[in-house]
């Protein structure tokens, strides 16, 4: 949970959804877009000058870490795993930012969306991690796909340019398209959430004289 002030920084609490214990807070940290990790830690986004990075802390606050010297414009989230960070971020390139999954092992970045596809772009990965789930970038509103992982792999087959197209995901092995947005896989390739939203407004005669 992130609680903001004026500033557009963030403080980090953390709140027990079974009210058992008190929300406390993790103190001496502050950021933004926190995410849980495997093992509890938390990732997420902390500006240092004119740029941000991705940090890592224990739930105490201690063993705070930056994760990579590449700034980023935008972090998104992290695989099950662990071992990949989804982030908005400027190639080594130096060319337009990027949609990136950096590795934490000391592999090369992988290029997942062009930089043209600066809007919202989500990937989640089912729970034993054996399917992914696309949204947004170069797939249109209102759909995502389902793809199908590889053993031991959190990324499908990606293009050095990443994916520049809808029919580019479409085209992935075993591919399943999804007319809803924000796909979240479950525990198999049938179970699955996802966001759907209305828009209801209201009407007034207002007379001028």
């Amino acid at each position: 949970m992130e609680i903001g002030d004026s500033n557009r920084v963030s403080r980090f609490w953390i709140v027990s959804l079974d009210r058992r214990s008190a929300p406390r807070e993790i103190p001496g940290v502050q950021g933004r877009a926190a995410r849980f990790g495997p093992g509890g830690d938390i990732f997420f986004g902390r500006t240092e000058g004119a740029a941000a990075f991705v940090h890592r802390v224990r739930l105490d606050g201690t063993g705070m870490r930056k994760l990579f010297e590449q700034p980023i414009v935008g972090f998104d989230g992290i695989s099950r795993d662990g071992r990949w960070i989804r982030a908005f971020a400027i190639p080594a390139e130096n060319e337009g930012p990027s949609w990136l999954a950096l590795p934490l092992d000391g592999r090369r970045p992988v290029r997942i969306g062009g930089s043209f596809s600066g809007g919202a772009y989500a990937w989640h990965w089912s729970p034993n991690e054996d399917t992914v789930a696309i949204s947004g970038g170069p797939v249109p509103a209102g759909r995502s796909y389902i793809v199908p992982l590889q053993p031991g792999e959190a990324l499908p087959r990606i293009s050095a340019e990443g994916f520049r197209s809808e029919s580019e995901v479409a085209a992935l092995p075993g591919a399943r398209r999804i007319d809803a947005a924000a796909v979240v896989p479950g525990p198999s390739p049938d179970v699955y959430a996802f966001s759907r939203s209305t828009t209801q407004r209201n009407l007034y005669r207002i007379p001028i004289r």
